[in-house]
């Protein structure tokens, strides 16, 4: 909002530059503005001046003092100032930041969110966790991740698609029905070596005790068997994740499964596209991709000496046929262990002529569950891990992904699961939402004590009333306000967000504050009703940016 102000008068300077030779014609200017780290340097600050210096062959400082000879800004700065080596601060007038805040209350937050994606189509793909076991807290970590940045997304104009991957074929596949296959044979009373590398977990009994219960007839041949109880296990375990998601708050408008992709022959046409340009090649039997032609990694294997194909040959499948959807964007939420497969796709996107700059790999770092301070083991195969469901349970959905989202994707995550429960401000949720609740009682508090409150909701006040708002505090507050729309902005931008976390954190940390030395209701109506049309900002601001999170903004606590 503010920015985007500045943005724009730099912009004019710059054009009026031109005019007058200065500048030359062919450079495009998209000014870069941040809001500094330090107080001191202003409320905002430019680097434009660095970014000239090349071009003008003047020093930054220089060129900052031609653009603040030709900047328009009085009206909404008391100073603008050139310091360091050429950086341009500014320092915004009070009387600018009530228009900022009258604005936000007259019109809503729609129409200051940029429009990014206007007529654009983006697939998020997230979780795809494996179809052989609970979610765990990492694919926890994951679904809020891609959820949040999906919803970003949508309020920034993008029409977006949330899609998981089932990899329902392969190795893993024949596993999970020799371990199911075994589980029967136990429950049955006959004795079993169940090897070390079968899944374990509690919910292979339970999957083995439902088909005995239900008289499920078995083929004869094991090998059949195996096929048919991998397919029921697998569906049983995906409508198990399903419910898992949903009530983690996560829904997916596609699920796209890894064994129609041969069942339709895509796999197979794919590899032999790949064939035709000469990028497969055999060896030892077996058929290769050569990555090292396109990415810094050794080429891969897409068919085994066994005829067997591997999970490599049908991701590219996967991959092909996003593109041939026609999407503007393609992102994909991996977990970190995946790193190493980032430069393999990209190669074969690159073999396949298909342009690589659209599919953006955003890699989710690792999850550590504390418990009493100590970090609990995670183990799909070996079942010694924590499930979404439980940890849901625990703390709730709100917290859950909350605090998911408290980290940057490539930070290691650690989940205290003693401070989600906490009902105090050490517990980042709970200091987020008593800030919404906290205002929701300053209104019902209001009609208590008689104040007339319904032009709030009809966002109707004078505008001068807002000139009492003077307090340090309600200047920052104001400020931050203003903040908001610049925040959505730049996750939309980086795919990153944690940055609505951050900033959802110092938000309320600056309305606590306010709270505490200040009474929003007085005897003098009108500053009463200025710091009203304040606190209504801010608890429309934190309900939206929890809402882009998934969580839940009460109005009681």
């Amino acid at each position: 909002m503010i920015k985007a102000e500045i943005k724009k008068r730099l912009k004019k300077a710059c054009h009026l530059l031109k005019a007058k030779g200065i500048i030359p014609e062919e450079i495009e200017i998209d000014p870069h503005v941040e809001v500094p780290r330090e107080k001191e340097f202003g409320d905002y600050s430019t680097n434009l001046a660095f970014y000239l210096s090349k071009a003008l062959k003047k020093d930054p400082k220089t060129i900052a003092q031609i653009l603040l000879e030709n900047l328009e800004v009085d009206d909404i700065c008391t100073e603008k100032r050139v310091a360091g080596g050429g950086f341009l601060n500014f320092y915004l007038k009070a009387s600018f930041l009530r228009e900022c805040l009258f604005k936000i209350f007259i019109h809503g937050m729609e129409p200051f969110f940029p429009a990014l994606g206007r007529e654009k189509r983006v697939l998020v793909e997230f979780v795809s966790s494996n179809p052989t076991g609970p979610l765990h807290i990492g694919h926890g970590r994951c679904a809020a991740f891609g959820d949040a940045l999906a919803r970003v997304l949508e309020k920034v104009g993008f029409s977006v698609t949330r899609e998981y991957y089932i990899n329902d074929a392969g190795r893993q596949m024949e596993t999970l029905g020799e371990s199911v296959y075994l589980r029967i044979k136990e429950l049955s009373s006959e004795e079993v070596d169940f090897p070390k590398d079968f899944y374990k977990g509690e919910y292979i009994k339970d999957i083995a005790k439902e088909i005995l219960h239900k008289g499920i007839t078995l083929p004869k041949e094991r090998s059949e068997a195996v096929r048919f109880l991998a397919r029921y296990a697998s569906d049983r375990i995906m409508e198990g994740i399903k419910e898992d998601l949903e009530k983690f708050g996560v829904f997916f408008d596609s699920f796209k499964k890894e064994s129609e992709f041969y069942e339709s022959g895509l796999v197979d046409k794919t590899i032999g596209l790949l064939q035709e340009s000469g990028y497969v090649y055999e060896k030892d039997g077996a058929k290769w991709f050569k990555t090292s032609l396109f990415e810094q990694d050794e080429d891969r294997v897409l068919v085994k000496s066994d005829g067997e194909k591997t999970y490599f040959a049908s991701d590219i499948a996967y991959h092909r046929q996003k593109f041939l959807r026609g999407y503007d964007l393609l992102i994909n939420v991996w977990g970190a262990d995946h790193h190493g497969y980032v430069p393999r796709i990209m190669a074969a996107l690159s073999a396949l002529n298909l342009n690589k700059e659209l599919l953006k790999i955003i890699l989710i770092q690792f999850v550590t569950l504390l418990k009493d301070g100590k970090p609990v083991g995670m183990s799909t195969r070996e079942a010694t891990f924590t499930s979404l469901r439980e940890l849901v349970d625990e703390v709730g959905k709100d917290a859950a992904r909350f605090i998911f989202l408290t980290r940057k994707n490539d930070a290691h995550l650690e989940f205290d699961l003693d401070l989600a429960k906490k009902k105090s401000n050490e517990n980042p949720v709970y200091y987020v939402q008593y800030a919404h609740a906290r205002i929701e009682s300053i209104l019902r508090n209001a009609l208590e004590e008689g104040f007339e409150i319904d032009w709030l909701t009809k966002r109707s006040v004078d505008r001068k009333i807002l000139d009492l708002l003077s307090l340090e505090d309600e200047l920052e507050l104001m400020k931050a306000s203003s903040r908001f729309f610049e925040v959505v902005e730049d996750v939309a931008k980086h795919l990153e967000p944690h940055r609505i976390t951050y900033y959802l954190i110092e938000l309320a940390q600056k309305f606590h504050g306010y709270y505490n030395a200040t009474r929003i209701l007085t005897e003098a109506k009108e500053i009463s009703q200025a710091r009203l049309v304040l606190v209504f900002v801010i608890k429309e601001i934190i309900k939206e940016g929890l809402g882009m999170l998934g969580v839940e903004a009460p109005l009681k606590m």
